[in-house]
């Protein structure tokens, strides 16, 4: 009878000690939530901005957002799993795509309690249990004249941004050609 306890017990220890690794990872996707979100943070803009060279392209997104926001922020979250920034009528925004890394902003003034802009980082399937490689933006926010705008493009972030929050004139930003 003993004997069957402790296997009972070291079932039991194993199940509450795995626990929180099984609530940290996308169910049947074998990617911590956190090396998504991980993920998001290091990779560089030129991954996510499909193609086109910018001379910030070496940047990694969590220097660009910090940037970008800068005192409008109170704070940035990083999370990671199913992608939530979603448009069902386009196909390359669909909702099934489960590696994403969202950086949800807290602003200083927000407008109202649903005034928080949130980027989404997409990512290529994983790779030996690692986050796949960056590939695409989304982001959404509150634009100037009160209305959500769903936005598909780093830079139109950005002017998003810029027309909402304008930027101190001493900030300095690259410029392109």
């Amino acid at each position: 009878m003993r004997l069957h306890f402790s296997f009972l017990a070291a079932a039991a220890f194993a199940l509450v000690t795995a626990t929180p690794d099984i609530a940290k990872t996308e169910p049947g996707q074998g990617i911590a939530k956190g090396a998504l979100a991980d993920a998001g943070r290091q990779a560089t803009l030129s991954l996510i901005d499909y193609g086109s060279a910018y001379c910030d392209g070496d940047t990694t997104v969590e220097e660009w957002l910090k940037a970008l926001v800068g005192k409008q922020a109170r704070s940035i979250a990083w999370t990671g799993g199913k992608c939530v920034l979603v448009n069902d009528l386009n196909p390359l925004d669909a909702s099934s795509w489960p590696y994403c890394a969202q950086a949800t902003v807290t602003l200083v003034r927000p407008k109202d309690k649903n005034d928080t802009p949130i980027i989404e980082i997409y990512f290529e399937k994983p790779v030996q249990g690692r986050p796949g490689v960056a590939y695409a933006f989304r982001g959404v926010m509150e634009t100037r004249d009160d209305g959500p705008d769903y936005i598909r493009f780093r830079k139109d972030f950005e002017a998003e941004w810029d027309e909402r929050f304008p930027p101190d004139p001493a900030t300095q930003r690259c410029k392109n050609p």
